[in-house]
């Protein structure tokens, strides 16, 4: 009979095996820092890594004390130390006992440092050839994943906002991320106002596609300004450089591309209180003219005067009434007719209502000439996604019939 280990027996043995080759003690190693991590409780955490190849690396406190510099991302360093097991979540790290700069920078930062020098001088960067967003986008336009939570985080700020959503979709992770957030961008040309390029974030190799020297200049080259949300704050990279605006999450995106419909309220309600308060002046003055002429002459002059006035007030006081009236019932209308145009622009609405979205290896799917026999696609509902192979393609013709 087979035997069959659970998953603390067969770590336990990993572990045991590893804690009892030699060739893994004492060992020393030289490559780039990245994802470095100096934590609050002293250990120092970070990837060793190589062009081929990366490592993950602990520095418990009581060595790292010892560190006369400090640890930063793209830095050449050796190291010692013993190769280890963590157990607990199946992990094979490299404990460091020492470490020591290595003469260079890494090859990683030394490309990037290129690629950023290389735009910079080209005027990428240039404060003055970023375009201001636009006060009131009717189109906003969205390029990112639709499994990553980035979507959802940007659709929900967007809020109640009357704008038509434009979703791209693309791959923000991987080798194939930058071609694909690419073809993503240029299928937006004409159709936004401003576009949202975002992802959550994420450690430096997730974060590598939005470094890409063609995504950058894909960027430059959109003809609505582009805000980039890449990770969180202290994560810049070439795009959120060559970007007209950067945000640093999806949800301070979507607040950046929109204006605040609290505080448009707002305004009404001033511009309310202000015809208000002149509607009360005007008939505050009124009524001061018609003391005054009232003392000034007979009583019955002053009686027959004083009706054309009551009768005049109540005209005048019925009709700056009918006119407040009708600025609010406008001014509502407005609202839902706004409300309205959001409702039916989101593209979670209309998947809502039974509709699906064709999404093919180069994005969505518009038309059936676009598909190949045999190609994999995706079919995204409302409240998921499947994923379908073509087996055939019909195709209407000019008389109306399908060939």
């Amino acid at each position: 009979m087979v035997y069959t280990y659970s998953v603390s027996e067969l770590c336990t043995r990993i572990q045991d095996r590893i804690a009892g080759d030699v060739r893994l003690h004492d060992v020393w190693a030289r490559g780039e820092l990245s994802n470095v991590v100096n934590h609050s409780s002293g250990h120092r955490y970070f990837t060793l890594k190589d062009s081929e190849a990366q490592i993950s690396c602990v520095m418990f406190r009581n060595h790292a004390a010892d560190l006369d510099f400090a640890l930063r991302d793209g830095m050449n360093v050796r190291v010692f130390g013993d190769v280890g097991f963590y157990k607990a979540r199946g992990d094979v790290q490299l404990q460091v006992r020492l470490i020591s700069p290595d003469t260079g920078i890494g090859r990683s930062a030394m490309e990037l440092e290129v690629i950023r020098r290389r735009l910079a001088a080209e005027g990428l960067f240039a404060p003055e050839r970023k375009r201001h967003l636009p006060k009131y986008p009717e189109r906003i336009g969205i390029v990112t994943s639709l499994d990553g939570a980035a979507l959802r985080d940007v659709v929900r700020s967007l809020g109640r906002y009357p704008a038509r959503i434009v979703l791209s979709p693309a791959t923000v992770q991987g080798d194939a991320a930058a071609q694909s957030m690419i073809l993503a961008l240029r299928a937006l040309r004409g159709r936004a106002d401003v576009i949202i390029l975002c992802r959550g974030g994420g450690s430096a190799e997730d974060l590598s596609p939005f470094n890409d020297e063609h995504l950058a200049r894909a960027i430059a080259e959109c003809d609505a300004p582009v805000i980039s949300a890449v990770g969180h704050e202290v994560d810049v990279t070439i795009a959120d450089l060559v970007a007209d605006a950067r945000a640093s999450t999806p949800t301070a995106a979507a607040r950046l591309a929109v204006p605040d419909v609290e505080e448009i309220r707002l305004r009404l309600r001033n511009l309310e209180d202000r015809m208000t308060w002149a509607i009360d002046s005007q008939l505050e003055r009124i009524r001061s003219r018609l003391d005054y002429l009232g003392r000034g002459v007979e009583a019955r002059q002053m009686y027959a005067l004083l009706d054309r006035r009551k009768i005049r007030l109540r005209d005048l006081s019925r009709r700056l009434l009918d006119a407040e009236i009708s600025i609010l019932d406008s001014r509502g209308r407005r609202l839902e007719l706004s409300r309205a145009r959001l409702d039916s622009a989101s593209p979670l609405a209309l998947l809502s209502r039974g509709y699906t979205m064709v999404v093919g290896p180069s994005g969505v799917v518009c038309r059936a000439a676009e598909l190949s026999r045999g190609e994999d696609i995706r079919l995204v509902f409302s409240d998921g996604e499947a994923c379908c192979r073509v087996h055939g393609i019909r195709i209407k013709s000019t008389r109306g019939g399908l060939d």
